[in-house]
């Protein structure tokens, strides 16, 4: 998500802090820990104790443990691909998930080889700002927001989007194995989101840095997807050929999606994330992507692409995911395109446009993923 606007030269304005009344929330260890620190921040008068930071502990997950929450009824194949333009780099940087042993520092966050004899099998994929999270569990695509540069201020919006996503499939899976072999309701995804939050933006803070996301997460629970989203990056759920599911868009004004990061720390995900689940049938698709793919191909373009590449052509979910972020590429280089992001410029006033028409593509870090839904033979 790029905070300037290419096709039309219009400056995105960048999120502000939106004051909320807080509301009294009792969650894990996790989430009383960076809650308290994180509440510290708006009393400076006082200094934090040791007993503000959440130091948490990540042990490795073993198959016993992992084979005790493979209930679901569902796991995913996926496929997926990225472009970086926010980036010095157009080679995304993939890594699979390892355990924590020192979390409080933000380098240890990041994943490293993976441990001989951990069973984690979860990829974290970085192409600019956007970070994309891949398991037979749990997909997500976090759009980082660039533009803070501008501010003067130490930032990084990909290391926030990365963070944001890994910490969350940690607890997640955490979560699960503790409350195994119930599913999980909407109250414990509330809970998982905040602690998430709170501890990646402790983690922000400990760096002294900055930053923001969108975010569209899905996850398996028995037979249903839960499905989270804040801001503008997209979700389709696709049954024969047609989309018959679709997350809602959230903006805070035009142009400006809603995000959730280092200024928004008097609002927890979980009070503004559009939360639903649904139910799912074998052979579903889900594509998720952030909006260098959605500002740049119509829905209907998306749809027509995926019913050519995987149910025409056959090709395989990764070979679809790369064919389907060339074609948004080739738009987004294109000078003379007329995009979906074109028409969200060009309805605004004029004031706010300045009586320019907005033409071309936009070109902005680009992610896409495309899960099938199979049935899982380790189900219980």
């Amino acid at each position: 998500m790029s905070g300037i606007f290419h096709a039309s030269r219009i400056v995105r304005s960048r999120t502000r802090a939106i004051t909320l009344t807080r509301r009294d929330y009792s969650g894990s260890k996790f989430f009383q820990g960076a809650r308290s620190f994180i509440l510290g921040f708006n009393q400076p008068d006082e200094t934090p104790t040791s007993e503000f930071i959440p130091y948490m502990q990540y042990p490795l997950m073993t198959k016993d443990q992992l084979n005790k929450i493979t209930t679901d009824k569902f796991k995913f194949e996926f496929g997926h691909a990225s472009f970086g333009y926010h980036s010095s780099s157009t080679v995304p940087s993939i890594n699979s998930l390892s355990d924590l042993t020192d979390p409080t520092q933000l380098n240890t966050l990041l994943p490293r080889r993976r441990p001989k004899g951990s069973p984690t099998d979860t990829l974290s994929i970085k192409a600019g700002d956007d970070t994309m999270l891949v398991s037979s569990t749990v997909l997500a695509v976090a759009d980082g927001v660039s533009g803070w540069e501008s501010d003067g201020i130490q930032t990084s919006s990909g290391i926030w989007s990365r963070s944001m996503v890994e910490t969350f499939s940690r607890l997640m899976t955490e979560y699960k194995i503790q409350h195994s072999p119930h599913a999980l309701h909407k109250r414990d995804i509330d809970q998982i989101l905040d602690d998430s939050f709170l501890h990646t933006s402790h983690l922000m803070d400990l760096q002294k840095l900055n930053g923001s996301s969108t975010l569209v997460l899905v996850m398996l629970s028995g037979d249903l997807l839960q499905m989270i989203s804040i801001g503008d990056s997209k979700l389709y759920i696709i049954r024969d050929g047609k989309i018959i599911k679709t997350n809602e868009v959230q903006m805070i004004s035009d142009l400006c999606p809603q995000q959730i990061g280092t200024q928004t720390l008097s609002l927890l995900p979980s009070e503004i994330a559009w939360v639903e689940s649904f139910q799912l049938k074998e052979d579903d698709l889900i594509v998720m992507c952030s909006d260098g793919i959605s500002d740049n191909l119509y829905e209907s373009e998306i749809l027509n692409y995926i019913n050519e590449f995987i149910y025409e052509k056959k090709n395989s979910l990764k070979t679809a995911a790369n064919k389907l972020l060339i074609k948004a590429k080739e738009v987004a280089f294109d000078d003379y395109a007329y995009t979906p992001y074109n028409e969200q410029v060009n309805a605004l006033p004029d004031t706010l446009k300045r009586g320019h028409q907005s033409v071309g593509g936009k070109l902005d870090d680009m992610s896409v993923l495309i899960a099938k839904v199979v049935n899982n033979p380790k189900k219980m």
